[in-house]
């Protein structure tokens, strides 16, 4: 048998005033989070619930979410609520559904012989056992008041934002509610009855720490069709109801009232006042939500509700949320003042509703590391999405896929030189949420120099600076002697930039015409002292240069000091004309490849030898080098 009979349980669940006619499911279907806050929601309205409180909430989404809540309620009574929210670049729409039902109620008839004054009732077991069914489907649309005001044909409205530039974060929403009922069991005929009506609701934020939002329930009037008709000709009307919402934030990293750490405090107050009704009086909700960790919410409220004629009963609520991978699971305890002794537990599960990332968290790119250095012609750039609202990614400006499990991975082409891979993150309406940058650096290669090659790195770096070219074949030639006349070019352009060195107009040294490709460079290599000619005024520009040449030649470059000879070479006489020369290279660091075996003074520089000492001189190591591998400038 059971415990509690429907028309009880309907008006205990509902919590109808004296005289309400026509039951509105949504006034349960709220969910959890918002029943463990006493039903305290109207001005914080911030995920998909807020259907069913304030529909203008639902313009402060920019994700898409589902939530859905199903149980019993005081033992008997069975509900269900599904409800949805997609953004477009039109506003955002909303679909929902809140339905509650009960099933084997058994009839009563007064027991025969039974006192009048004390009756005894029993079930009637000559009747059909009683059900009943209560549902709602909702049609939502809510948007901001900016978008509103800037589609409006009128000119009034765009300086009517102007001057009230607080008007852009309002927040409208509606809801077209359409109901279904049925009543059976008990001799009952033509129980069916259906429906429709209108929410209208507001969010405003007229100061960063608190909000403010308005639910306009069941507007329409009787007369314009705002009422429950039975099958029977019976109509019933829906009281309208003004909800008044406050959502202070008491404690938060940004926009409140104090910070404390990472945690975050909220306190709401909602009032309902029902205008076609004055003998029913205002009734308040009171919540509170505790965050504590991005993970974990803590809540609690008094959810006021009427008790009878007059009477307003304070029923407690508490509830908890989890956040993991996406999903939020809240569960409620609220007290139903006409059912004492009967535990009520309410449990939802929320997609699509997430703790606050930063943009860094949007992201995670895990290769190339940021500041790569590579001689690769290209990079494998790849990644996951860590956050749901990231629809789309755009690197180096081409639409890439994302993979299953929320992976990435494309290649990218690299040019010689400093690079910037971009990664943009993008929502479903193609808005930039996040931009990532990884600074890779490419190094030149040849393909007759080896990566075990000794002088690899070096004519890696001396290449990418375009101090020293290859060859037309794309090769180096790493062994291959240097002349003086391509020594000379190599000190100039790295003193000089190419476009800088000027046209020669006056011939230095009698075997060098105007016309030979290296004379600009000669020229101005000889003004600024790093190389000199012949007693005879010649400068052999063909001649293979001698490695105590090419240094004396280098280290007046890079401005060596000569130093005081200590036989660091055992094939260099003390008396050797290039012996100073040698002694302040070897102490300025530029001999560190020749180190431990003879300096072979006299043998000629190969092309490798002289890229190895221009690499390790002042100019180039302090300077050039610094500026290449410096990954904040340049880019």
């Amino acid at each position: 048998m059971k415990k509690i009979t429907l028309i009880i349980v309907l008006l205990v669940l509902c919590g109808w005033a004296f005289g309400q006619a026509a039951p509105d499911p949504t006034r349960i279907s709220v969910g959890a989070r918002t029943l463990g806050m006493g039903k305290a929601y109207a001005g914080l309205a911030d995920d998909v619930v807020s259907i069913f409180t304030n529909p203008a909430g639902l313009a402060g989404i920019d994700r898409w979410q589902l939530t859905s809540m199903s149980g019993k309620i005081l033992d008997e009574f069975n509900y269900i609520t599904l409800s949805g929210i997609y953004p477009t670049n039109f506003g955002n729409l909303g679909m929902a559904f809140a339905g509650s039902s009960i099933g084997g109620a058994y009839p009563t008839r007064l027991k025969s012989n039974s006192d009048p004054d004390d009756p005894i009732y029993e079930i009637d077991p000559t009747q059909e056992q009683m059900s009943y069914y209560n549902n709602v489907f909702l049609i939502s649309y809510a948007d901001r008041m900016e978008k509103l005001i800037n589609a409006s044909p009128w000119q009034w409205t765009k300086d009517l934002n102007q001057r009230y530039t607080w008007l852009k974060d309002v927040k409208l929403g509606t809801n077209l509610k359409i109901f279904s009922v049925g009543l059976a069991g008990d001799g009952i005929s033509q129980g069916n009855a259906s429906g429709y009506e209108l929410d209208a609701g507001f969010q405003a934020k007229p100061i960063p720490w608190l909000s403010l939002g308005g639910n306009f329930q069941n507007l329409l009037p009787f007369s314009l069709g705002g009422k429950l008709h039975y099958a029977s000709g019976w109509e019933e009307s829906y009281p309208a109801n003004f909800k008044l919402g406050l959502a202070a934030d008491v404690l938060g990293p940004a926009d409140a009232l104090r910070a404390l750490g990472g945690h975050k405090v909220k306190l709401m107050l909602d009032a309902d006042w029902e205008p076609t009704r004055p003998k029913v009086p205002t009734i308040f909700h009171l919540g509170a939500e505790w965050t504590p960790i991005d993970l974990l919410s803590i809540r609690a409220g008094i959810d006021q509700d009427m008790a009878g004629a007059g009477m307003i009963a304070n029923n407690l609520t508490a509830g908890v949320g989890l956040y993991l991978n996406g999903f939020r699971f809240d569960y409620a305890y609220h007290q139903f003042y006409g059912a004492p002794g009967i535990d009520n537990h309410f449990f939802s599960l929320t997609y699509g509703v997430f703790p606050k990332v930063s943009a860094k968290d949007r992201v995670k790119v895990l290769s190339p590391a940021d500041k790569t250095i590579t001689y690769d012609p290209k990079v494998l750039v790849k990644g996951k999405v860590e956050d749901f609202e990231v629809a789309s990614l755009r690197i180096m400006g081409k639409n890439i896929r994302i993979l299953r499990g929320n992976t990435f991975e494309v290649e990218a082409p690299l040019n010689l030189g400093k690079n910037t891979i971009k990664i943009e993150a993008l929502d479903n309406a193609g808005k930039v949420l996040e931009t990532d940058k990884i600074r890779v650096l490419r190094l030149i290669t040849y393909p007759d120099v080896a990566k075990t090659y000794w002088g690899f790195e070096q004519i890696g770096y001396i290449g990418t600076l375009g101090i020293i070219k290859g060859y037309p074949d794309g090769n180096f030639k790493p062994e291959g002697n240097i002349t003086r006349a391509e020594l000379s070019a190599l000190l100039a352009r790295t003193k000089v930039v190419e476009s800088s060195i000027p046209t020669p107009i006056m011939k230095l040294f009698s075997d060098l015409p105007l016309s030979h490709w290296a004379a600009k460079y000669i020229n101005l290599s000889a003004k600024l002292g790093v190389v000199k000619g012949y007693p005879d005024g010649t400068f052999r520009p063909q001649a293979n240069i001698t490695r105590a040449e090419g240094l004396a030649m280098i280290a007046r470059f890079g401005e060596v000091k000569e130093g005081s000879y200590g036989q660091e070479f055992t094939d260099v006489a003390r008396n050797y004309w290039a012996a100073p020369i040698i002694a302040g290279a070897y102490k300025a660091g530029m001999l560190q490849h020749f180190a431990g075996q003879p300096f072979e003074p006299n043998k000629k520089l190969t092309r490798a030898e002289a890229v190895e000492m221009l690499y390790r001189s002042a100019p180039v190591k302090d300077d050039l080098l610094k500026k290449l591998l410096d990954f904040e400038t340049g880019y």
